[in-house]
């Protein structure tokens, strides 16, 4: 037994180290009390709170208006596939409609670890004692990498406090029923509470680790009990007769508690249930069959990776020792201190391993997980857009914690307990050293008086909504990339300034989209006015050229017809004499300022004769349909022709070794061009088939011209194809019956779908 003065000073030391936990993450992580804002996901997170003020509606549930042209302006789209964090959401937007602006992520993370320390400490002291819960509250809130990691850039995935409660309390239960311990209406209560206040954290994933952690719990429990009832042969009716007997009694005891729980979950479900079925039932709609994801892969190998100073996951980025594709350096890297008590912990209490079986089960589903090969985490159908493995690390720190509860080590001498225990806490220290110098590059960007007298000014215009251009709208799938938004590493966040200016804007990038939702830009043609000087999304700096007349007689008209404000003009996305140009034809900035990644922008109040000509409802439905130019449409040197719309090519590609080239992508590669007049034209290409007993069916116009017919592996291709072009569209088909992600057995670890190698590939005019 520890003495009360013992435990006074554990406290004491605990709570100082609690406070320098603290300090440290203000000053190495969050490091500034301003508005959140950056180039990247960070701008996210703001913006869900803001659409959620503006969109919330109680009748008499609540409910999100997701259908609107707030986004994607004209058109509209549905905003379902944003971050959504209702908790947090509701926070921000709370606070900003009573206070303003202000740094109110900043503030709901601190708070969501005060609760992770708090809460688990709370929950662990009756059965674990002050000292190994107080220690594991520490591992659980503060050792976990992963989470420190994704701040602030991907914020979702560091806030998981309901979910780390939730797998204490789960632990907890399924500890008392197994050992046949009694289990108390309080704890049940609060697990129903913290499974209702896990709805309200990020849903794809964190969320979704509580509801897993719950079920295979629950499922677990029963088999227990069904049983030891079956052996016993006793009737669960007894059972559940002394568990009610025995809560009844309990819940009299204390009512005013009991009480409180319900109440709170009552108002809980009210809240979050509405929404985050709405949310559910919205993206269900979408069928996302054969639409390219996009997932990343994790090897279990990298759970044994330590973050010591000069051997990290950091260090070994480069390095491609285990064949797989993490979307973050720290993906499947809890830590090898953590790895190895959580180890110890589980070893030393193997006898009882009957209490752990939910958290190996979880741990296990979550390691050996692959979004297509092994999908295991889809057997629970709230993961069936769970495209990323390495995000379940952010859940191994609580399942190893929990093992680590149960390390003792007074069985050894003293001299060796002080030896294994000072080198453990020698390896702990210099991992978590390294963990947190990881952020020691991290600045956030601090905005000036300048940027929110531009956004106020903007705001003040007549108009509702504003012209970015360059804009961007694109998913985190890779839909709308590059056709939409070539300068993703630019301006992929501008869209969340409106959280500033609140006004309606052009595109967004979204967690994931559907091609359907970016058809109306393509049907209208704005695909065919991003010109960037490099096809990579990763390396294009600017438009290449200004618009030639018909490309501004359109761009003209589509500002004119519909309600703009102005144009926020991001110059340095444009050369200088496009600038120049936007000057003479709308008038000259009336204001600028300066946004993180897309630099400089400018404001250019739409003239009053313009704003005259206001007509919503011929401005959605304005084409921008090019006549092909001949002289761009060798695709090994364009990546978009003018005039020619491409579906199915990946981007240009070169190396000494292999010259360029370009893939071919299943199911088909499709062209489509206008021409003026009838004209007799030649289709030039060539190509290697890297897929053994491959079938390609060439079409023009709808006629077949060709069938490449049980094509052997590494067999290659030349074919010029004469053809007459349709005054009007045209369109040039190539079907592909096999491609690496089907029914293809190469390149399985590239997510494009590679049906041809192909090296040669033009439309001219017959000479």
């Amino acid at each position: 037994m520890i003495r009360v003065k013992d435990k006074y000073k554990i406290f004491f030391w605990y709570f100082l180290v609690l406070v320098f936990a603290y300090i440290s993450h203000f000053l190495l992580i969050i490091k500034n009390f301003s508005p959140l804002i950056g180039f990247g996901d960070e701008e996210q997170w703001e913006y869900a709170g803001f659409y959620l003020l503006k969109n919330l509606t109680f009748t008499p549930f609540p409910h999100l208006n997701l259908v609107n042209n707030q986004v994607f302006y004209p058109y509209g789209t549905n905003s379902v596939f944003q971050p959504w964090g209702i908790e947090r959401d509701i926070f921000y937007a709370g606070f900003e409609f009573f206070f303003g602006m202000g740094p109110w992520i900043q503030i709901y993370y601190l708070l969501t670890l005060l609760v992770t320390a708090i809460g688990s400490f709370r929950l662990l002291l009756w059965d674990y004692g002050f000292v190994r819960a107080s220690g594991s509250t520490l591992i659980i809130s503060f050792f976990n990498f992963y989470a420190l990691y994704k701040y602030p850039i991907q914020l979702s995935y560091s806030v998981i406090h309901w979910t780390v409660l939730s797998f204490i309390a789960d632990f907890l239960i399924v500890k008392r029923v197994a050992l046949k311990q009694h289990l108390s209406l309080k704890l049940v209560l609060l697990r129903v509470c913290l499974l209702l206040l896990s709805m309200g954290q990020e849903l794809g994933y964190i969320a979704g680790y509580a509801l897993m952690s719950f079920s295979i719990s629950l499922l677990y429990i029963a088999s227990i009990v069904l049983y030891r009832k079956l052996k016993s042969r006793q009737k669960l009716i007894g059972l559940f007769k002394s568990y009610l007997i025995d809560w009844r009694t309990e819940f009299f005891s204390n009512r005013r508690t009991y009480l409180l729980l319900v109440g709170f979950s009552v108002v809980t479900a009210y809240v979050y249930l509405p929404l985050v079925f709405q949310i559910f039932k919205e993206a269900k709609s979408f069928d996302f069959t054969g639409v390219i994801t996009g997932a990343w892969w994790t090897s279990p190998l990298r759970l044994v990776i330590p973050f010591l100073p000069f051997f990290n996951p950091e260090t070994l980025k480069d390095q491609q020792i285990f064949g797989d594709l993490p979307e973050a350096l720290v993906d499947g890297s809890p830590g090898l201190s953590l790895l190895i008590l959580g180890i110890l912990g589980i070893w030393q209490a193997r006898k009882r391993m009957i209490i752990f079986v939910p958290l190996i089960i979880i741990f296990l589903l979550c390691l050996v997980y692959h979004p297509t090969n092994l999908p295991t985490l889809k057997i629970f159908p709230w993961f069936s857009f769970n495209r990323v493995a390495g995000r379940s690390t952010v859940i191994y720190p609580v399942i190893l914690g929990i093992f680590a509860l149960h390390i003792n080590l007074n069985w050894l001498q003293s001299r060796s307990k002080q030896l294994i225990t000072g080198m453990l806490v020698l390896l702990a220290s210099t991992e978590i050293y390294t963990a947190y110098s990881f952020k020691l590059n991290y600045q956030p960007y601090v905005l000036d008086q300048k940027f929110f007298t531009y956004m106020n000014y903007v705001k003040d215009q007549p108009g509702e909504a504003v012209l970015d251009w360059p804009f961007c709208a694109q998913g985190g799938n890779g839909v709308g990339s590059p056709e939409l938004c070539p300068y993703f590493w630019k301006n992929a966040s501008i869209f969340a300034l409106r959280r500033f200016h609140e006004k309606k804007v052009m595109g967004q990038y979204f967690g994931r989209l559907h091609p359907s939702q970016i058809e109306p830009y393509l049907q209208a043609g704005w695909d065919k006015l991003f010109l960037p000087d490099n096809p990579d999304i990763s390396k294009a700096s600017k438009q290449r050229r200004c618009f030639r007349p018909e490309e501004w007689s359109f761009f003209t008209d589509f500002y004119k017809f519909n309600d703009f404000a102005g144009i926020n003009l991001y110059v340095d996305l444009l050369p200088e004499t496009c600038v120049n140009e936007f000057y003479t034809r709308f008038g000259t900035p009336n204001i600028e300022t300066k946004v993180p990644g897309a630099g400089n922008v400018q404001f250019i109040k739409k003239p009053s004769e313009l704003r005259n000509e206001v007509d919503l409802a011929l401005g959605t439905k304005l084409r921008f349909d090019p006549f092909l130019d001949l002289s761009e449409t060798d695709l090994l040197k364009f990546s978009s022709p003018y005039g020619l719309t491409i579906n199915g090519l990946s981007t240009i590609e070169q190396n000494s070794q292999s010259g360029t080239w370009r893939w071919a992508l299943g199911p088909e590669t499709r062209l489509k061009f206008k021409l003026q007049k009838p004209q007799s034209l030649m289709l030039f290409f060539s190509l290697s088939n890297p897929i053994d007993n491959q079938d390609i069916v060439i079409e023009i116009n709808g006629a077949t011209v060709d069938h490449l017919a049980a094509i052997k592996k590494d067999d290659s291709f030349k074919r010029s194809i004469e053809f007459l072009g349709n005054e009007g569209d045209n369109t040039v088909l190539f079907k592909y019956k096999k491609w690496n992600q089907y029914k293809g057995t190469f390149a399985r670890k590239d997510q494009r779908h590679l049906a041809a190698f192909v090296t040669e590939f033009s439309i001219k005019e017959k000479s």
